[in-house]
Parts: C-alpha cells; structure tokens; sequence
C-alpha cells in the first residue's frame, strides 16, 4: 500500500502530463484555424481592390453614359462593373467570416478543459 504523500505526488505527476497533453491539443487547435488567416486576409484585399476598382468603371460608365446616352458599349461597361463590385463584395464577405475570433478559438481545448475544472 501506498503512502499518502506518495499518492499525491502520482497525482501531481498526472495533472502535469494532462496539462501539457492539453497545451499540446491547444497548439495543434491553434495552427490548425491559424492556417485559415491567410487565405481570408488576402480575399479581404483582393476584394477591397476590386470594390475600388469597380466603384472607379461604375463611375466612368456613368460618365460615359450621360455624354452618349443610350450607346450599347456604355451600357455593358457598367454591367461588366457591377458584377466586378458584386464578385468584390462576396470575396470581402467570405474573408472576413474566416476572421471572425470565435473561428479562431481552440473551442475542444476549452471545454475540455473547462470541464476538467468544473465548468468554470
């Protein structure tokens, strides 16, 4: 039969391998939705630059529009501008959903440490 003070140093042995199997989860849990940022910071600039880019044809189609009321090349220059907006707009919206934080969070690492605490 074991002592006590052996038994609480088994323990103490235990929650430390258990702490870094988790910090471990949290590192992999980490990179793993880490992996995402690049992709979504970089649809957010290629949108931004489209949505600028667009603004600038939609305004120039106008323009063209006012001076030559009517003319079919005009018509499909603005065209071809909203889509490019609409297309810049989706690629901002989806670039920034795979920023959200709570996309980045090690959400099983949490709770599974949450739940060895208890709930806290």
């Amino acid at each position: 039969m074991r002592s006590t003070p052996e038994l609480l140093l088994d323990l103490l042995r235990q929650v430390q391998a258990l702490m870094r199997v988790e910090l471990a989860l949290a590192r992999v849990e980490i990179d793993e939705r880490a992996r995402g940022i690049p992709s979504s910071v970089a649809a957010v600039a290629v949108g931004a630059v489209l949505l600028v880019l667009s603004l600038g044809l939609v305004l120039v189609g106008a323009s063209l529009s006012l001076l030559r009321l009517g003319v079919p090349l005009d018509l499909a220059f603005v065209l071809v501008a909203l889509v490019a907006i609409v297309v810049s707009l989706l690629l901002l919206r989806s670039g920034l959903g795979g920023l959200k934080p709570s996309r980045l969070i090690p959400a099983k690492t949490v709770s599974q440490v949450s739940s060895l605490f208890g709930g806290l």
